[in-house]
């Protein structure tokens, strides 16, 4: 794996699972449109595009994603074997490892509300508030995927403005290792993703 000189040098991403490259940068409008121009350039698959804030990050349907200083916004380039009709499901997926990592480590209660948004219970307020979401983009050729850009983006350490939004340290009462969620995250997302792309070559 390489990975390039960047502002989140604080961080330890030394031995994340599965990835070929790590593209780490201070300040973008955006993780998922770095790595579109990484796809269209021909990137390696498994390169992950993380950034420390966004200025224009976006969720579904082109909503606004808050991305503060301290929260996980990142984009996964993958190539998977597989036809198109069933890329709406990695999303789902993807939100699944996302909850399962945050109950995993943190002790949270999660649920996924479909397709793309992960849910936190926060007990002192006791409400589900929105901790996380899913943005998935491809491009194909012949009903096959040619290339698909997982964007993922998760409130850890940041504060988010919207009453309907929640971080894990405003649930905890204290910031959390960003190191630990991306080791536990990664671990747990390339087991779906696997058993995923399995799964629907086998159905194609």
């Amino acid at each position: 794996m390489t990975k390039t000189a960047c502002a989140c040098e604080a961080l330890n991403l030394d031995g994340l699972p599965g990835l070929s490259k790590i593209v780490c940068l201070d300040e973008v409008e955006s993780t998922q449109a770095v790595g579109r121009e990484l796809a269209l350039e021909g990137t390696a698959e498994k390169t992950l595009v993380l950034a420390e804030t966004q200025t224009a990050g976006k969720g579904r349907l082109g909503r606004e994603w808050e991305s503060g200083p301290g929260g996980i916004y990142m984009t996964l380039l993958l190539k998977p074997e597989t036809g198109v009709k069933f890329l709406p499901h990695l999303s789902v997926l993807s939100g699944e490892a996302v909850a399962e990592t945050i109950t995993e480590i943190y002790g949270i209660k999660t649920r996924i509300k479909k397709p793309n948004d992960v849910y936190a219970w926060h007990p002192r307020r006791r409400k589900w508030l929105k901790l996380a979401g899913i943005l998935t983009e491809s491009s194909s050729i012949n009903k096959d995927a040619s290339w698909l850009l997982l964007g993922v983006g998760v409130n850890l350490n940041n504060t988010p403005t919207l009453d309907t939004a929640v971080s894990v340290k405003a649930i905890k009462g204290a910031a959390v290792s960003r190191e630990e969620f991306l080791q536990a995250f990664f671990r747990n997302f390339w087991v779906e993703y696997s058993a995923w792309e399995y799964g629907s070559q086998a159905k194609s």
